[in-house]
C-alpha cells in the first residue's frame, strides 16, 4: 500500500524545467562531508545509500573510504540510477542529501517551486573535439506542513548537497480562559494535539 505521508521524488527531463531565478536558493559552502559536524545527523543515511549502490553495481567496498569506492562507480557510468540520495526526519526538519560532486564544476541550483523543492544540475565536458553534457533534475514533495519560505541548502567541499525543510510545529498548547465563579480569571491548559510521525519513502515517477 502506498504511503501518503512520504517524501516524494519526481524525475523529469531538464528541458521541461522552467527555472524562476527569483526562487533559486543560496547554497552555503561547508567542509568535507565526513568531517564537518554540520552533516553529522545525515551521515548514517548517506552511508547506507552508498552501500546499496555499491551492492547494486557490484563494486568492492573499502571500509575505510566508502566515498572512493562510490566515486569509481560514478566515473565508469554517470547515471541518475547511481547518484546517492538519502532522507532523514526529526521533530524539526525534513532533510534531503544528494551527491552532486560530478556537477560541482558546472551549474547546480536549488529552488522552491509550487510548494516543492527542485534540485537540478548540469555540466559540460570537452575532450579533444568531443563535447558532452550531463544533467539531472529532481523534484521533492514533503509530507505534513513545511515552512517552504525557510528552506535552506548547503554543500560540502566534496560535493554533497543537503536541503533542509523546516516543519511547521503542530503540537501547540491551547489555553482557555474561564472564571472560577467569584469573578477571578483562571487558565486551563488543554492537551496538545498529537502529531503522527511519517516514514520517509522514495517514489520514483
Amino acid at each position: 500500500m502506498e504511503n501518503k505521508n512520504a517524501i516524494t521524488l519526481t524525475e523529469q527531463k531538464p528541458e521541461e524545467s522552467k527555472c524562476n531565478e527569483d526562487s533559486v536558493l543560496p547554497i552555503v559552502e561547508k567542509g568535507l562531508f565526513f568531517h564537518d559536524s554540520f552533516f553529522e545527523d545525515i551521515r548514517k543515511q548517506f552511508e547506507t545509500a552508498i552501500d546499496e549502490i555499491l551492492d547494486t553495481w557490484g563494486e568492492g567496498k573499502s571500509v575505510s573510504d566508502l566515498m572512493s569506492s562510490y566515486r569509481r562507480v560514478r566515473e565508469r557510468n554517470l547515471q541518475e540510477e547511481n547518484q546517492v540520495m538519502a532522507f532523514s526526519e526529526d521533530d524539526q526538519n525534513h532533510k534531503v542529501v544528494l551527491d552532486v560532486h560530478d556537477f560541482k564544476s558546472g551549474d547546480v541550483k536549488v529552488r522552491v517551486e509550487d510548494n516543492q523543492v527542485v534540485v537540478e544540475g548540469r555540466v559540460e565536458k570537452e575532450e579533444d573535439d568531443f563535447k558532452s553534457m550531463k544533467s539531472f533534475y529532481r523534484r521533492f514533495s514533503f509530507p505534513g506542513k513545511v515552512n517552504m519560505e525557510a528552506v535552506t541548502s548547503a554543500m560540502s567541499s566534496d560535493g554533497v548537497l543537503t536541503v533542509t525543510a523546516p516543519k511547521i510545529p503542530q503540537d501547540t498548547c491551547t489555553f482557555k480562559s474561564i472564571t472560577d465563579g467569584g469573578g477571578k480569571w483562571a487558565h486551563t491548559q488543554l492537551a496538545p494535539h498529537k502529531s503522527i510521525s511519517s516514514r520517509l519513502l522514495l517514489d520514483t515517477i
